[in-house]
């Protein structure tokens, strides 16, 4: 029990970090050089708006990375939707907007939401079913799909099913799926020892080795299942609103789609909050699980003021609760 209830906690951590910070209140950095500057990290070179936007017109899937709480990041993922929607209705084909803030237990009620005929009823329906705590800063994102009659697709996976997998290993889950899913094809060593040091550090230093490796496992088959709730439809064009690390070439989201459909063209874009002094675009996201750069392009932003997530964990009563589920 003491076990079921340690993963549990760690669990709830690995999910809900982000969304649980402190909301943004004054912007930082907004005076920052980079700020608005857009960054191709596969030419090395700065792309004005209207080359990112030409650039995404084309994609099937477009991953749009965030940092959850920087209002930033939701307006210009609002303007690259708008845009992406833009450059379909040429084609006759809008996109489906697929989002990790939706839970994909819930997508039978979405789909009914989005069924209503009455559009400010739908919006309220979709509204309520974002389970994150600034669950308002999604709303313009779904009025967008709402108002243009997009697929929204609920892509957030369970604890349920990821649960046990953190615990006792894949093994814990069916190998068929596994390898319809893709899950140890497009892994290797060094998508591993990335993985593993980055769930380090998300999480304060605090985890031991069999967490560390048991939140990997879950993260990987999380991004699995997040791109199979999408793969029917890329041929009509897939928009995804997910964290940063998820929308990463070298571990995240990409490799499965590209593995579930190689003639998919997937273009990565995140939101970077800029750092003071740090005024060179090549310093940023400078390191890689496998030398490729992580994403297509980068988007500067000021920084979200926010408290340290890690603050509690120096408390002593937390580390009493630690060792008390030892």
């Amino acid at each position: 029990m003491k076990s079921f209830a340690r993963s549990k906690i760690i669990f709830t951590f690995a999910l809900l970090t982000c969304a649980n910070l402190a909301q943004a209140g004054n912007m930082l950095f907004a005076d920052h050089p980079l700020v608005g500057k857009i960054w191709d990290m596969n030419s090395r070179s700065y792309l004005d708006e209207a080359a990112l936007l030409a650039m995404i017109s084309t994609s099937d899937v477009l991953l749009l990375g965030e940092t959850h709480d920087n209002p930033f990041h939701h307006e210009y993922q609002q303007k690259l939707l708008k845009a992406r929607i833009a450059s379909g209705a040429r084609s006759g084909l809008a996109p489906a907007l697929m989002m990790e803030q939706l839970n994909a237990d819930d997508q039978p009620a979405l789909d009914r939401a989005l069924t209503g005929r009455d559009r400010n009823e739908a919006l309220n329906s979709v509204n309520a079913l974002v389970k994150f705590s600034n669950a308002q800063d999604y709303q313009p994102l779904l009025a967008i799909a709402v108002n243009n009659g997009l697929p929204v697709i609920a892509a957030n996976v369970s604890s349920q099913i990821l649960q046990p997998v953190i615990r006792r290993g894949y093994a814990a889950y069916d190998p068929g799926e596994l390898k319809r899913l893709m899950v140890e094809e497009v892994w290797n060593d060094k998508r591993q020892n990335y993985l593993a040091t980055h769930m380090g550090g998300a999480h304060c230093g605090r985890l031991r080795d069999e967490w560390r490796m048991g939140l990997s496992r879950s993260q990987r088959l999380r991004d699995a299942l997040m791109a199979d709730s999408a793969v029917a439809v890329i041929e009509r064009g897939v928009v995804a609103i997910v964290g940063s690390i998820h929308a990463r070439r070298d571990i995240g989201l990409p490799l499965y789609f590209a593995a579930r459909d190689p003639k998919a063209r997937i273009i990565a874009v995140a939101f970077v909050e800029v750092s003071p002094g740090v005024t060179d675009p090549r310093a940023y996201l400078a390191d890689s699980a496998t030398g490729e750069a992580p994403f297509d392009v980068v988007w500067f932003t000021p920084r979200a003021a926010r408290a340290d997530p890690c603050a509690d964990f120096s408390q002593p009563e937390n580390k009493q609760t630690e060792e008390n589920h030892n």
